[in-house]
């Protein structure tokens, strides 16, 4: 077998195909390092409850507050599903409120908006740069209504002077978008938590370790395992025997086909379930400086190496000091001309432009326009320099070749496994 690292991309008669983790990849370097980091973490806030996911730990939470029919919880305009299901799950209403050009609500419309049986705010740090969150907890508190802090993309951050995931009443995260773990979610509340932790069955569990080791090998980064773990996978797949069976991913449901996103919460027990014991162990032995800086470096790598590509840009080019991105978020002027284009190049790359039916079109709102304008790419720990300049290079060959027929196919798509969590929250 020849490791997935030793190239970064197959060659093919029209060009490359990106050979790289779309999320980490447990390797060794994962544990070799401080367990601490210089930007305060969410999963040092007390009490954390551990959930499968960053939307089991939203419903956790609504369920915390009593939410339930007839009740109404504000939602901002550019999310994924997965944020706005666990609301219609437990029978409230989402009421959409807009962003403003910095990925906040924006103020104005929510003083404004209809408080009627309002109970509740689901407020996010977008691409993991925080949020002034201060502003926004004084909006609450003067209306009585529950702020839900979404630290999905932040799982490190300081904002307005406080750790990110200590200004809601309640605040999620989602562990799989920062460690090499294939489930696991957190709620933190500042009141003790009713809902009783349910552990996942052994056969799950056995899964969770097995497909992160599986995609660890498969790019490299277990030295001296690499070649057993392959084989192991390979044999429990000819004995039909699948270590590595999960959900499927989300990716590609149509916006109007809601119960695929609710299916996740019935029976209404499965959000009480407990993260994996691989996940929990991996969060108290993690590498997090390594997070850190290595998350850091390459957002602003990226900022670097597309700064001169005509017809995209950094949404965010300067990286607050107290940031720890999640990914690296690239306006793109003429996005369907090159987004599947950038998909099958192998990328580590995704937007939102799966929204909730019923999201509004409203003045002055950036979330839509976010939508399909904004390309979240990877940015993560377990990317290399080299990755980083051949991601680049994809997106300005892509953009200088943006008038192809998006029939075409610019690169050469080689099928690799795919990485289970993508599109799960």
């Amino acid at each position: 077998m020849t490791p997935a690292s030793s190239s970064n991309a197959a060659t093919g008669p029209t060009g490359p195909r990106l050979q790289v983790p779309k999320l980490p990849a447990l390797g060794w370097a994962t544990f070799l390092g401080a367990k601490h980091s210089s930007v305060p973490c969410v999963l040092d806030a007390r009490p954390l409850k551990y959930t499968t996911s960053g939307r089991a730990a939203i419903a956790l939470a609504l369920r915390e507050l009593g939410i339930g029919a007839g009740d109404s919880v504000l939602v901002p305009t550019y999310h994924c599903p997965t944020m706005v299901a666990p609301v219609v799950a437990t029978g409230a209403t989402p009421v959409f409120f807009p962003v403003d050009g910095t990925g906040g609500p924006h103020l104005d419309s929510l003083v404004r908006c209809d408080r009627t049986k309002l109970r509740a705010m689901i407020a996010a740090h977008y691409f993991g740069v925080p949020q002034p969150m201060a502003k926004l907890r004084s909006f609450c508190d003067e209306r009585g209504i529950s702020l839900i802090e979404d630290c999905a993309h932040a799982l490190f951050g300081v904002s307005d002077d406080r750790p990110v995931g200590q200004w809601g009443d309640f605040a999620v995260a989602s562990l799989t978008k920062f460690l090499p773990v294939m489930d696991g979610g957190c709620l933190i509340s500042k009141r003790p938590l009713a809902s009783p932790s349910l552990a996942i069955s052994m056969t799950d569990q056995i899964k969770s370790f097995a497909n992160a080791a599986e995609i660890g090998a498969r790019h490299g980064r277990l030295p001296g395992l690499n070649g057993i773990v392959s084989a192991a996978t390979r044999a429990a797949r000819s004995m039909r025997i699948s270590p590595v069976k999960f959900p499927p991913s989300r990716d590609g449901i149509p916006s109007t086909d809601t119960n695929k996103w609710l299916s996740d919460f019935s029976p209404p027990s499965s959000v009480n379930r407990s993260a994996s014991w691989w996940t929990q162990w991996t969060v108290r032995h993690a590498h997090r400086a390594r997070i850190v800086d290595l998350r850091r470096r390459n957002y602003l790598a990226l900022a670097s190496l597309v700064h001169d590509i005509e017809g995209v840009r950094p949404l965010i080019p300067l990286l607050p000091e107290n940031a720890v991105p999640y990914v690296f978020p690239l306006f793109v002027d003429a996005p369907e001309t090159i987004y599947q284009h950038a998909r099958a190049s192998g990328m580590p790359l995704f937007r939102w432009d799966e929204l909730w039916p019923t999201c509004p079109t409203i003045p002055g709102d950036h979330g839509l326009t976010w939508a399909s304008h904004v390309f979240q790419i990877g940015c993560h720990q377990d990317l290399r320099p080299i990755d980083l300049q051949h991601i680049a290079e994809v997106i300005r060959t892509l953009v200088s070749d943006g008038g192809r027929d998006p029939k075409e196919q610019p690169f050469h798509v080689r099928p690799t496994a795919r990485d289970p969590r993508l599109g799960r929250a």
